[in-house]
């Protein structure tokens, strides 16, 4: 992290190698070492994910550091039956959310889903970036958030229900409406172009 990890780690060790569920086992013993490197590895997916939810770098680096500082104060806590990542995940969008709360320029996203607007220009099928950055443009946040989860951290819709607070129905109907929002928004208007449209469809179903 940018402002500092909460330990230090040499270049290169064991712990390296192993599971995460391993590496707890390890910081619950007393490694702390097991425990940095649960940090490392973890990251740079812990604040893509924040990311998706938050635009202000501060927020997310504060909720990070305070995410990484309750997992590891509350670790005897952590529950197995779930991914650490869940676990971790929603500790830090707690933190996020906590955060923005306090912060009287934040816009929070309560609005109901709107009508996907028709996309300004082509999109580069050969490029997943351009899609997910539409679906941030046309889906509300908590929406996108599930999108994310699903389709980027490969995460089950009941892991994404912990994380976001949400019942697992919830989670499956938004991921539905989330998918038939993008794919209308990026069906060419015309049939002038039918290369482009199956190019596209295909990208959406690999990445969608």
């Amino acid at each position: 992290m940018s402002r500092g990890t909460i330990l230090t780690v040499p270049t290169s060790s064991p712990n390296e190698l192993l599971p995460d569920e391993q590496l707890i086992s390890r910081a619950l013993a007393g490694d702390k070492q097991a425990f940095n490197h649960l940090v490392i590895r973890h990251e740079r997916r812990l604040y893509r994910f924040l990311a998706k939810s938050a635009h202000n770098p501060a927020d997310i680096e504060d909720a990070m550091q305070q995410a990484v500082l309750k997992a590891y104060q509350n670790l005897k806590s952590y529950n197995p039956r779930w991914r650490y990542t869940t676990w971790l995940f929603t500790i830090a969008l707690r933190e996020l959310r906590s955060l923005q709360r306090k912060s009287p320029t934040t816009q929070h996203d309560s609005s109901p889903e709107p009508a996907a607007p028709a996309v300004a220009r082509p999109i580069d099928s050969d490029d997943p970036g351009d899609l997910w950055r539409t679906a941030q443009r046309l889906l509300p946040t908590q929406h996108y958030t599930a999108l994310w989860l699903r389709h980027g951290e490969d995460l089950p819709v009941r892991d994404i229900a912990k994380i976001i607070g949400r019942p697992r129905i919830w989670v499956s109907v938004t991921l539905h409406r989330a998918c038939a929002t993008l794919r209308n928004a990026l069906t060419p208007a015309t049939n002038d172009a039918p290369t482009q449209s199956s190019r596209l469809t295909q990208s959406i179903r690999g990445v969608l």
